[in-house]
């Protein structure tokens, strides 16, 4: 490539090289490194335009992530999911008609027009500012971009659903009622996961209590449980707040499934593994606690397990549906008790 050198005075071979760059943006001193254009000759960089503005627009990019922006290539991405032009992007949103092409060029976004932009990420919201009808879109476009939108949400339906419910889900800080750990969703579906690869014909009453076990367990040798998950006291034993629900959405992701099984003069549902255990979601320490369990729990019947938690001052000393604190865990004579009878295998589920 050969271009003008205002330092040479005449024209010059150039190359691409990485330098680094500090730009001042919104006060702030941003330092990176980008390619730019260097005379061969004197090492200077030749001005151009389209590497000027590259620079420039990853400066702004970076200022967005410092200050939780969506960047420059995320609005990309985002209008490109529903096959947005940028003009089409901006009617719907009822914005000046140039505004997303600024946006994408490195004009940074406000706070305001970035929540609206992240809002878009779920197809629900597009869904709904395309039936409102405002903006300047035709019919033919509106139902065009709706489609895709719809298709999206069909798609992508269960990872919506499981995501509103942990939101839901989610408490208020850690605290003794979760073992000083936000619930984790990944984290519950995980445990659930490796005791149905673990235990035969996994019950959930018998699930219920072994997850108890576990966060309690781990809750009193390293003071905080594993899950983040509340247990409320009911009449067969602690049991995981909203455990239907949880127990669901493991289901929806495709971790585990539920088969009806019988068990004796009862029919129940038997909870079955789909999916490895993601390897990383727990360290060490958890997973010695979730052996721990299974060596000393996993041949229990779930009936000997509510027997033997009826037993704990931690659920006689709960009302029936409050929550059990972990408090009591140190007190917990049954993580110190031998088991009666040694484990061998995989552990089965004698009855609901």
């Amino acid at each position: 490539m050969i271009r003008y050198c205002v330092n040479c005075d005449e024209e010059r071979t150039l190359q691409v090289e990485r330098r680094r760059q500090s730009l001042v943006v919104k006060g702030e001193h941003i330092e990176f490194e980008a390619p730019v254009l260097v005379c061969k000759e004197c090492s200077e960089i030749v001005a151009d335009p389209d590497y000027d503005d590259a620079v420039l627009r990853t400066a702004h990019d970076l200022y967005r992530a410092r200050h939780g922006l969506l960047t420059s290539s995320e609005i990309v991405e985002l209008r490109r999911r529903y096959g947005f032009s940028q003009r089409a992007l901006s009617r719907l949103l009822g914005w000046g008609e140039v505004t997303i092409q600024r946006y994408e060029k490195g004009v940074i976004q406000d706070r305001a027009h970035d929540e609206v932009l992240r809002s878009l990420r779920d197809p629900r919201r597009v869904l709904e500012l395309l039936d409102r009808g405002s903006g300047k879109l035709t019919p033919a476009e509106r139902e065009r971009f709706r489609a895709r939108a719809q298709a999206i949400l069909e798609q992508e339906s269960s990872a919506w659903l499981v995501r509103e419910a942990e939101s839901v889900l989610r408490y208020c800080g850690p605290d003794l009622y979760n073992g000083f750990r936000n619930f984790g969703l990944d984290r519950f579906t995980g445990a659930v996961t490796w005791f149905a690869t673990h235990v035969e014909r996994l019950s959930k009453t018998k699930l219920a209590k072994l997850l108890w076990l576990a966060d309690f367990k781990h809750f009193r040798d390293h003071g905080v449980s594993i899950t983040g998950a509340t247990y409320a006291r009911l009449p067969f034993g602690p049991v995981p707040h909203r455990f239907e629900l949880l127990l669901g959405l493991a289901v929806e992701s495709g971790a585990v499934m539920l088969v009806e099984e019988s068990f004796g003069d009862y029919v129940g549902n038997v909870v079955l593994s789909r999916k490895p255990v993601d390897q990383g979601v727990f360290d060490e320490k958890e997973l010695a606690a979730l052996e721990f369990v299974l060596k000393r729990f996993g041949q229990y019947s779930a009936k000997k397990l509510s027997e033997l938690s009826h037993q704990e001052a931690a659920w006689l000393n709960s009302a029936q549906g409050e929550p059990i604190s972990y408090d009591g865990t140190r007190r917990m004579r049954i993580l110190d008790s031998p088991p009666n009878s040694p484990h061998h295998g995989r552990g089965h589920d004698k009855g609901e």
